[in-house]
């Protein structure tokens, strides 16, 4: 099991599994009965239907930039983060704002709640 002890942690392996395409590191990331919005208009909702999500992504997109987003932890074992990144596909960049609920089981963060959704413009901060 992947450990992620801090917020921070789980966002370095976030962004490290996505960038490698591992989708089993990725997966390891999210609660079995997490939820996402990412791209399309459906709500995922599980572990093996957010693999789904990623496994279609193209193989060219990564993770150009991530500074680690602001975190707010509303009780012991959960934390909210809101921040930016920028997604690309060669030259071609891809910005999104970016939603977190995370919850701590057994010492490690995992993603319970993910939302991305573009940003109009790359200026927007």
């Amino acid at each position: 099991m992947t450990s992620t002890s801090t917020v921070e942690s789980l966002h370095a392996k976030w962004v490290e599994a996505f960038n490698s395409h591992d989708l089993d590191q990725h997966m390891e990331l999210y609660t079995e009965d997490a939820m996402l919005f990412g791209s399309v208009d459906e709500l995922q909702l599980s572990r093996d239907a957010i693999r789904d999500y990623f496994g279609k992504r193209p193989p060219g997109i990564r993770v150009k930039s991530y500074p680690m987003p602001l975190v707010r932890y509303p009780a012991a074992d959960v934390a909210i983060t809101g921040g930016h990144v920028d997604f690309a596909d060669g030259d071609a960049l891809m910005p999104y704002r970016m939603t977190w609920v995370l919850v701590r089981r057994n010492g490690n963060w995992r993603i319970a709640q993910h939302h991305g959704s573009p940003r109009r413009n790359s200026a927007e901060t």
